[in-house]
């Protein structure tokens, strides 16, 4: 028998399609793990036209060859990309326009992606537009920070292509030496171990904050179609069978029967939110349902960070693929990047900062902050959140309790080693208060672990550093704070603990308030209509307000309409207009609602809906909106000759009398008329904007006193959170709002405490607990006590005593 020789290869050898698939299942988990579906989606590669992108495009033609063989398989074998069929490949191409022939480029770019690729690869040129960000006439080169705004468009051109062909997954081509110069530039600017983790496999688009259904958005749009993308219909008898099994438990067949006697909803449908304010006890006003959060938005994958550049090149070789090469790459003083690039090819570095050195300290970083992490979200489930509220953006949690363990009798008295474990801890607190912080910062980028010291000390009292005993600031009672847009506000409880109530921090007086603005609806759409005959505009698009809140409107109305901070000089206002409505029970329902859902200065951050005009006359109907036109055409509407001196001319014409008796050209002419009325409406309130600014400055927003002329210029519509709005008014401003994603791993782990009670319903606890709740609903729907023997207890208590 003869051994073979062990032959090793010097050259680099080209990603094979199984190497590439394995890739893609590691990088690509499921989004959502529960959903399904069988659809087939299509994915984006962004391309620039270098070996690594087009080595990218290729690997995926090759894959949809091999997997369109295997075509006649089930969905559920199909090969998937997170949570869909991976449909077609969508080729991303963005020109910057920055240096000459880079249109031509593109174009050829595109051209050998066709004619080298093949068709199931879909090549797709965007140009950026400097000057609608510049403006016209400005030289984008000349910008002092081109690099940052280069990649903040060249990411919105690319989230663009993604809305329109519908994708949720891009591809990038970064490989394992774009990996070597990151983190060697991280190390040069002195980043710590989180820092030199390198660039992430997965993560969501980033400089796309405040486009929806790009960033962290788009689920719930996708669950309202009538064909989603993701799904969570049970599949097959097996799976409603065991829903059917899971339900049954959750349901408790005496109370039940109780809540159908009283005339309460008998669907069952409350016990799945029982667990939700727990401990809030409702007064005389209703209860407000939470606002729904987002999900979803792209994500970038990158599936060639395992591989070096070299085998890029022999993917590229052996298969015929044409790439293209910058020339200001070669560039060492163009970017940083280059010069770290310049630096690696043409010096021999010390073997601590060559390839393999670096990439072995970012897997000990990743590994390390893995282990972190997951000591984080074990500690999470002593967390106690008692409530988050979306309506008003605030969460209520009791932080854990952490305990020095004791380590062998030589090391327990050790100073070096109980500090360490001490700097240990601070850490796993400090990732903690940093995601309960995401639930509720306007802010797009949290805080670093090193800014969350003074937090840490201040919440976890038994973590002080022995420095920090004699602090002023940590001493005696709790006290709150601001950090990151968030205020931190300590509740002393009865037993002596303390819950963190995390809440919006309030506007400063002297700051632009977060504003979205809508304009009037045109004047063509209401010319010689009736208010009740005026069409709607359409929706807007989806807005971020103040990086917390989605918001939409539509209206119909004569003035510009904006969303703005609530404000106290328009709650007397506000108030009395809600008197009007049929669902008022008592005059301070306003009030007992901002008391129980945003107390105190949170109130202030709520989302409002303000018109710059009263408009409660004509939405009553008390008054007519139109002006009468000007003398001769109201003659002409009422039909009076122009010769006709004798008859007198009428006061009021309706808008009927004037379609039917003008002629063409006075038509014109009272459109002219209409128009430059309400350009001097417009002009007399001074500028809107500047107005809107200036009684900021003037006026705090907890004040109830504003100049007067800034008062009649406004009217608050509604409080589009809690469900308030002026009688009538949804005729004429409608508003959306949903709640930016939300940490639902946080969720799931610090409310484990209420699990238990929560889906064993016979548990005592809460069976006192539904008591109460029941006994409270009961005296807001104003059900009375009514005896009926053998049928129903004297009152719902005793239908919850224990036999």
């Amino acid at each position: 028998m003869v051994t073979p020789l062990q032959v090793f290869h010097r050259s680099a050898r080209a990603i094979s399609a199984r190497e590439f698939e394995d890739a893609l299942h590691s990088v690509c988990r499921p989004r959502f793990p529960p959903a399904f579906s069988p659809r087939h989606r299509h994915i984006g590669c962004a391309i620039s036209g270098g070996v690594d992108s087009m080595a990218l495009a290729f690997l995926f033609h090759r894959l949809k060859q091999e997997k369109s063989l295997n075509a006649s398989v089930s969905p559920n074998e199909q090969f998937r990309v997170g949570d869909n069929i991976l449909g077609k490949v969508r080729a991303v191409i963005v020109d910057h326009g920055l240096r000459e022939g880079s249109d031509e480029e593109a174009q050829r770019v595109a051209h050998a992606i066709k004619t080298k690729i093949g068709d199931m690869v879909d090549p797709t040129i965007e140009t950026i537009n400097w000057e609608s960000e510049l403006g016209p006439g400005v030289d984008p080169k000349t910008h002092p920070s081109i690099e940052p705004l280069a990649r903040k468009l060249r990411y919105a051109a690319i989230a663009g292509v993604c809305q329109r062909h519908n994708i949720c997954s891009l591809f990038t081509g970064h490989h394992e030496d774009d990996q070597y110069e990151t983190i060697l530039m991280r190390m040069i600017s002195g980043r710590g171990y989180r820092g030199l983790q390198g660039i992430p496999n997965a993560v969501d688009i980033p400089e796309c904050y405040d486009i929806h259904n790009v960033y962290q958005s788009g689920y719930l749009d996708d669950q309202e179609s009538t064909s989603p993308f993701w799904t969570r219909m049970p599949t097959g008898k097996r799976m409603k069978k065991y829903l059917k099994y899971s339900l049954r438990d959750q349901l408790d067949p005496q109370t039940l029967q109780y809540e159908i006697a009283y005339g309460m909803r008998s669907d069952g449908s409350q016990y799945f939110n029982e667990y939700q304010r727990t401990h809030r006890k409702w007064g005389d006003y209703p209860p407000v349902p939470e606002v729904d959060a987002e999900d979803g938005g792209i994500m970038i994958y990158r599936p060639l960070l395992g591989f070096s550049k070299d085998r890029l090149i022999a993917t590229c070789e052996e298969n015929g693929i044409t790439w293209f090469e910058d020339h200001t790459n070669a560039d060492p003083t163009f970017t940083p990047r280059n010069a770290i690039r310049y630096l690696v090819k043409h010096h021999q570095l010390p073997s601590a900062l060559q390839k393999p050195a670096i990439l072995q300290l970012a897997a000990r970083c990743r590994a390390r902050v893995a282990a972190e992490e997951a000591e984080a979200g074990r500690v999470l489930e002593r967390l106690y959140v008692h409530d988050l509220a979306t309506t008003a953006g605030t969460v209520e949690a009791e932080m854990p309790r952490f305990r020095l363990p004791g380590g062998p009798r030589l090391s327990r008295r050790s100073s070096v080693w109980r500090k360490k474990r001490l700097i240990h801890y601070r850490t796993i607190a400090a990732i903690i208060i940093r995601r309960l912080l995401s639930l509720v910062t306007p802010n797009h980028n949290l805080p670093t672990l090193a800014d969350l010291d003074y937090s840490v000390s201040l919440l976890f009292p038994e973590l002080r550093l022995p420095e920090e005993k004699d602090t002023p600031t940590l001493q005696g009672e709790p006290k709150g704070y601001m950090i990151s847009g968030v205020h931190m506000d300590p509740l002393v409880q009865p037993n002596g603990s303390v819950r963190w109530r995390l809440s919006r921090a309030p506007y400063q007086a002297k700051t632009p308030a977060p504003t979205l603005r809508l304009s009037q609806s045109a004047l063509a759409s209401r010319f010689l209509k009736e208010p009740s005959e005026w069409a709607w505009a359409g929706w807007t698009k989806w807005k971020l307000w103040d990086g917390r809140y989605w918001i939409r409107l539509r209206h119909r109305v004569p003035c510009p309409v904006r969303v703005a901070p609530f404000e106290a000089v328009y709650q007397k206002d506000f108030r009395e207009g809600l008197l009007l409505g049929q669902k008022v029970k008592h005059k301070e329902l306003l009030a007992s609602m901002l008391k129980a859902y945003a107390p105190g200065r949170i109130r202030y951050t709520l989302p409002a809906v303000y018109a710059e005009t009263d408009l409660s006359g004509f939405i009553q109907g008390n008054e007519s909106y139109w002006l009468q036109p000007p003398e001769h055409l109201r003659r002409a509407a009422a039909g009076i000759a122009e010769d006709d001196h004798s008859t007198p001319t009428p006061e009021t014409v309706t808008t009927k009398q004037l379609q039917k008796h003008l002629t063409k050209e006075q038509i014109h002419e009272l459109l002219w008329f209409y128009k430059e009325w309400e350009d001097e409406q417009a002009a007399s309130f001074r500028d809107y904007d500047e107005v809107w600014e200036e009684s900021r400055y003037l006026s705090n927003p907890s004040s109830t006193t504003s100049p007067q002329s800034h008062k009649n210029q406004r009217k608050l519509l509604a409080l589009p959170t809690l469900g308030l709005s002026l009688p009538g008014i949804y005729d004429w401003v409608q508003c959306e709002v949903r709640y930016r994603k939300i940490d639902g791993d946080l969720l799931r782990r610090g409310t484990s405490w209420q699990r238990f009670k929560f889906w064993r319903t016979r548990y005592a606890g809460f069976r006192l607990r539904r008591r109460e709740t029941l006994l409270e609903r009961r005296e807001w729907l104003g059900l009375k006590r009514r005896e009926m023997a053998g049928e129903v207890p004297v009152s719902v208590a005793d239908a919850f005593r224990s036999d």
